[in-house]
């Protein structure tokens, strides 16, 4: 686990001394850098395989022409390693590295079919002037990239390090504010600064004297072809804990301790149940008056010692969320109202001495567990029984009298739109409706008229209707939002987070499973997979990893470190996740991109 970056095409004069401080938290353990009168590759190591130095990078090919800057892990490496040892590969050292970099000389894009992990990584070669940057299926580690004016390639594993080389004009890119009001975090490939891009989850980028060409090297997992046959719950569930206990097994491959980020929820429990015994395992509760509903520190307690583990409990409180809110902030690299939890909980399994920790994150979109499965089709539904009355219900659901005005603009913004799974999702997950995004961006002077057409708006490929929301939640919040939070926050703790559902080969052995077995409700499949969960565990009601920010941002004693910028007339702030997200895009745009909002 690492963070790397490089700059290709031009001579790299002082990139590596601006970018690499700002990715020394990514990896404390070791640095190195490779220059050439051209090109340029940074790294810094966070030490998990082969803590010895033959694990430094970046990494030389033994004939000296190809080098590799990599972060992430290959949970098959030492299944890759005995193939090309048998055609005759040697190796200095026991880690993944070294590995990904034979496997990838020897079998080019075509060897990413069988990385089993997370990763981003540049294999550069000297002779011919060529780099090969990919991503992992599900796009868990992060990669941005610049193409200058001369075809010169910069990138990094975070986008504030990028910025820091100075080789880009920090202008903001409107259409990607936009989406983030509209959904509450930046949509890949856009970042909010202006031709910068996030290399999609799946892809390679090509770059070749000045020339890049980016595509994906394989379906994404959420787009996997539809089953086929007759199945019977027994043959599910068997698949289903097979492939779990593959998963789990192959996320423990590591040469320190593992820790689990242990919520009182299901999905977290079953890892821990799978895991091997012993496990330490880390959850947050709080004590704050009206914050009962949020804590779910007892139950995890009680399940983490069923299943001998080695608990720590942080506890909490207004006054000591307030008093973190600026090293949060400070880690942000893309704004998101998504995040903090992660980042206190990677505080407090870094404080234990832990470099590696797991998350049930994934496993609701993956068995869904959200709300929205239910939701969404629901709406869907609705909105097409309306017909051709969905305008005139509109403007009766804008403008009529009335609470929860925020829910009402929403269902407004569905029913003055067509039917689809896109336009109900979005009605669901939206933090501001596209009526709302230009009232805001004109209201700041930032931008007039319409914010354009929703990227968010494509629908997903046929299905069932579960299958269809698995697919936007999978390729909507679980990529935009949930797996850069995590890893960011994580990092910023020089913690590695691994995610045991979260997995390319997880999710093809399940697919065949159709979806009213694999996404049953109350995730059924998964517990019927795991029967070591006690029954009093099981009939718990769903919680969530969640914090108490309502509370926080609604109590006039616990001022936060953040500034509301100014909002139009109307708009309604009481859901506390409008606050907050429309705080730390102001604070992010003041720091990152010079740019002032009004203040209200």
């Amino acid at each position: 686990m690492c963070g790397i970056a490089g700059l290709l095409g031009r001579s790299p004069g002082g990139f590596a001394e601006r970018v690499r401080p700002h990715l020394d938290h990514r990896g404390p353990d070791d640095s190195g850098l490779w220059r050439d009168v051209s090109a340029c590759l940074v790294q810094t190591r966070l030490a998990i395989l082969d803590l010895s130095a033959a694990g430094h990078q970046p990494m030389k090919a033994a004939c000296g022409r190809w080098w590799l800057v990599f972060n992430g892990e290959i949970y098959n490496h030492q299944e890759l390693r005995q193939g090309l040892l048998q055609a005759g590969v040697r190796f200095h050292g026991n880690g993944d590295t070294e590995v990904l970099l034979a496997w990838m000389i020897r079998y080019g894009i075509e060897g990413l079919r069988d990385l089993r992990g997370m990763y981003a990584f540049c294999l550069y070669d000297t002779q011919e002037r060529r780099a090969l940057l990919a991503r992992d299926p599900h796009g868990i580690k992060p990669l941005y990239y610049w193409r200058g004016p001369s075809g010169e390639l910069a990138f990094a594993s975070e986008l504030r390090a990028l910025l820091a080389s100075d080789l880009m004009p920090r202008r903001l890119d409107q259409a990607a504010l936009a989406g983030f009001l509209s959904a509450g975090s930046v949509a890949e490939p856009s970042t909010l600064v202006e031709g910068v891009f996030r290399l999609p989850a799946g892809a390679v980028a090509q770059w070749h004297t000045g020339s890049l060409q980016v595509h994906p090297f394989g379906p994404l997992p959420e787009s996997l072809p539809a089953p086929r046959g007759d199945w019977t719950q027994a043959g599910a569930v068997a698949l289903a804990r097979s492939a779990l206990e593959d998963s789990v097994s192959a996320h423990m491959v590591s040469d320190v301790r593992v820790g689990l980020f242990l919520s009182g929820g299901l999905d977290s429990a079953a890892i821990l149940a799978l895991a091997p015994r012993g496990l330490h395992t880390f959850t947050i509760g709080f004590d704050d008056a009206g914050a009962a509903g949020f804590d779910e520190s007892e139950p995890a307690a009680q399940i983490s010692s069923h299943f001998g583990g080695e608990h720590t409990l942080l506890t909490l409180s207004a006054g000591q969320a307030r008093d973190w809110l600026p090293e949060f902030l400070a880690s942000q690299d893309q704004p998101s109202l998504d995040g903090y939890n992660t980042w206190c909980v990677s505080r407090l399994a870094h404080g234990q001495g832990l470099k590696v920790a797991l998350s049930g994150l994934g496993g609701d979109e993956l068995f869904g567990g959200y709300p929205s499965f239910r939701v969404v089709p629901r709406l869907r539904r609705w909105r097409r029984r309306l017909g051709p009355a969905g305008p005139v219900g509109a403007a009766v659901m804008r403008f009529g009298p009335g609470g929860h005005q925020h829910r009402r603009q929403r269902l407004a913004d569905l029913l003055e739109s067509p039917a689809s799974m896109a336009r109900a999702y979005r009605c669901v997950r939206s933090l501001f409706t596209l009526r709302e995004v230009n009232q805001l961006l004109t209201h700041w002077g930032l931008q007039s008229g319409s914010a354009g057409a929703d990227p968010a708006l494509q629908e997903p490929p046929s299905g069932s209707d579960r299958d269809a929301v698995a697919w936007l939640e999978g390729s909507r919040y679980l990529r935009n939002q949930l797996l850069p939070d995590s890893d960011v926050m994580a990092m910023a703790a020089a913690l590695e987070l691994r995610l045991p559902f979260v997995d390319a080969r997880l999710q093809t052995a399940l697919a065949p499973i159709p979806a009213s077995l694999r996404l049953a409700p109350g995730k059924g499949l998964l517990q019927q997979a795991v029967p070591e969960l006690p029954e009093w565990f099981r009939q718990r009601p769903k919680q969530g990893f969640r914090f108490p920010f309502q509370l926080w941002l609604d109590d006039p004693s616990s001022r936060l470190t953040l500034r509301l910028p100014d909002t139009p007339a109307g708009l309604d702030l009481a859901p506390w996740y409008r606050r907050w997200s429309l705080m730390v895009l102001e604070q992010w745009l003041r720091q990152h991109l010079a740019i002032e909002l009004p203040l209200s």
